[in-house]
């Protein structure tokens, strides 16, 4: 009996902390933002250049919602990562870009900082000029 309970907790803290494409689309407000001295097309592009610098798969690109999906495969310290990028344009010259991250599967997993590691990339990219 007491391994059947071992069994159903260790399922339930599988699958309750696992992120998916549609997680990390509905987490928008969650993550970490920047703002950027840059239009919105520039920052978009940057995002993807990004993106593909660090490694990480190009999931999903909607240009017209300011969404990009990202994921980033099994390494020796995580199980995977699912990451949201949202780039909203504020004026003609600034535009915010947030980053929301979520592991695949929550036990054991010690994640890069893809909030911060692409937030700075961005930046990088914009400066210079790709």
């Amino acid at each position: 009996m007491k391994i059947h309970a071992l069994i159903i907790v260790f399922i339930v803290m599988i699958t309750g902390g696992c992120a998916s494409t549609e997680t990390v689309k509905e987490a928008e407000g969650e993550g970490i933002s920047r703002i950027f001295s840059y239009a919105f097309e520039p920052v978009y592009e940057a995002t993807i250049s990004a993106a593909k610098e660090q490694g990480l798969e190009v999931v999903e690109s909607d240009k017209k919602s300011g969404r990009l999906i990202l994921a980033h495969g099994v390494t020796l310290w995580s199980w995977g990562e699912r990451i949201a990028v949202f780039v909203k344009p504020l004026s003609n010259n600034e535009t915010e870009v947030e980053v929301v991250s979520k592991p695949v599967l929550a036990p054991l997993n010690f994640p890069p900082d893809w909030q911060n590691i692409l937030l700075d990339q961005i930046d990088a990219e914009l400066r210079i000029g790709r």
